[in-house]
């Protein structure tokens, strides 16, 4: 019977403990700061802030954004990386986050996130727009900030835009016709 109520106490101490863990993940503040640090994943271009979007990454990040040569690991290849947006011809014009799912670990230290992405910008005053990239992404907190461990963006094969599908894989389709 001992041995029955020192098992209980514990059960109910590892609960308390857990839902105080799970409570404090739950936290609004930390919610909204880790949505803000997702949206200025992408809003800082519309500033061309690159300090404020350099605090936003790890040291040891992994990006990969769409095509093969957007693969960069860690912060100083990311500002290697971001030289080509600081052409005067480039600006960020608008982003939305649709769908946008946050989950947060156990300890509430790591977040990650899923959601549909439009990226618009403007490139030699002509405006175009990333529609629709399933964006997903890991968040840690370090030193009090929130900052991307990974990111990663890519379009379902099924729904990858016309424009790249032609761009990419005409070839492959003309290699087929003439066999």
């Amino acid at each position: 019977m001992k041995k029955r109520s020192i098992y209980c106490l514990l059960v109910l101490i590892a609960s308390i403990a857990s839902f105080s863990l799970n409570a404090a993940v739950e936290e609004p503040a930390e919610h909204a700061a880790v949505k803000h640090a997702i949206e200025q994943s992408i809003g800082w271009a519309i500033e061309k802030d690159f300090e404020a979007m350099y605090c936003l990454w790890a040291d040891d990040l992994l990006h990969f954004w769409l095509f093969s040569d957007s693969v960069v690991v860690g912060l100083e290849a990311m500002k290697k990386h971001s030289e080509q947006w600081r052409d005067p011809d480039f600006r960020g014009t608008r982003f939305e986050f649709r769908d946008l799912r946050i989950v947060f670990s156990r300890t509430g230290e790591v977040a990650w996130y899923s959601c549909y992405l439009d990226d618009c910008y403007s490139f030699k005053g002509k405006d175009s727009c990333l529609k629709n990239v399933f964006q997903t992404g890991v968040l840690e907190k370090r030193d009090g900030r929130w900052q991307h461990a990974l990111m990663h963006g890519s379009y379902p094969v099924d729904k990858i835009p016309e424009a790249y599908v032609r761009r990419f894989y005409s070839g492959l389709f003309e290699k087929e016709k003439s066999k």
